[in-house]
């Protein structure tokens, strides 16, 4: 990015990736539990580092409570504008259902995997770790 805008840096970076980036120290250090309390701040960093002074960095990843160790001397040296939203899954949620029911969205080819409920720690463990191209695991819940 540094090279292809004369070092100036990006007019805006998107991170929507938020938790599941990998490759940070802190997170290669603190190991499994730093996972587990939320996870890696490596693409907001890389956002972070990659947008010019003045610029702005959108945020539409997750992030947990241990996420707070981000560069915030980058953030007020630079000038950064952040912007963050979560998606309004509670009142978008039944309009999405009925638009499934109906046939305007079909999310079967999204699915990649069905898991019964009683492999769920292997489920989590194929989508965290993107096995067999994991992009969507369905629970299956047990007959009645």
């Amino acid at each position: 990015i540094k090279k292809i805008t004369d070092y100036l840096g990006a007019d805006v970076c998107i991170d929507a990736v938020g938790c599941e980036a990998a490759g940070d120290t802190m997170n290669t250090l603190l190991g499994r539990k730093m996972l587990l309390q939320g996870g890696s701040t490596t693409a907001l960093h890389w956002a972070i580092n990659s947008v010019k002074k003045g610029g702005i960095v959108s945020i539409v990843g997750v992030y947990g409570p241990i996420d707070a160790l981000i560069p915030i001397g980058n953030v007020v040296n630079k000038g950064i504008t952040i912007r963050a939203n979560q998606a309004a899954v509670k009142k978008q949620l039944p309009k999405l259902i009925e638009h499934v029911k109906n046939g305007i969205i079909d999310p079967k080819p999204l699915i990649t995997h069905r898991i019964p409920l009683e492999e769920v720690a292997e489920g989590y463990h194929i989508m965290s770790t993107k096995l067999d191209n994991c992009i969507k695991p369905v629970l299956i819940p047990p007959s009645a």
